[in-house]
């Protein structure tokens, strides 16, 4: 089935075309204008979270991966990869390397004693502890702190419309 792709335009009633119709696919003007902003953007932030994680000899991988467990009792690699939009042999050198550090443990799995999940130790919640509050800093400044609280709900919700968009049917 095609994706319908919104064209922004409001004559003739073809404001949905379906995407493999022939049309150009290339950005409009405007529309590379305002991608050029949203990625300069993205990579200014990203700058400043690497320098302030760096200073702090924080990894923001590292980060994400001890959150997304901590919000679960245990994961296994697959769900992890999932869950940070990675490639399987990327978190599992960076779970690999969490466990020597004993920030995560390997704990069996409730649904098949042959699979082993990850689960975060003590230690592991507290480096997430000092992370989180780094990771809040930087945010905080650049973001929270840069837009009304309105503005910030409708990034949010920007967001979640651009991951579901990115999910293969």
């Amino acid at each position: 089935m095609l994706r319908k792709v919104n064209t922004g335009k409001s004559d003739a009633g073809s404001d949905d075309l379906p995407a493999a119709e022939g049309r150009d696919q290339r950005l409009g003007a405007d529309q590379l204008k305002v991608w050029h902003t949203f990625v300069d953007g993205g990579w200014a932030l990203m700058a400043q979270v690497q320098a302030h994680f760096g200073a702090q000899g924080v990894v923001a991988t590292d980060m994400r991966l001890l959150e997304i467990i901590a919000e679960r009792e245990s994961a296994g690699i697959s769900e992890l990869a999932t869950a940070m939009h990675a490639g399987l042999s990327t978190v599992s050198r960076v779970v690999s390397r969490l466990l020597d550090e004993g920030l995560l443990d390997r704990v069996p799995s409730h649904v098949d004693a042959r699979h082993r999940l990850v689960r975060i130790t003590e230690a592991g919640r507290a480096e997430l502890d000092r992370q989180l509050v780094l990771r809040d800093q930087v945010i905080r400044r650049c973001v929270v702190d840069a837009l009304s609280e309105d503005e910030y709900r409708q990034i949010g919700d920007i967001f979640a419309k651009v991951r579901d968009a990115c999910v293969e049917p």
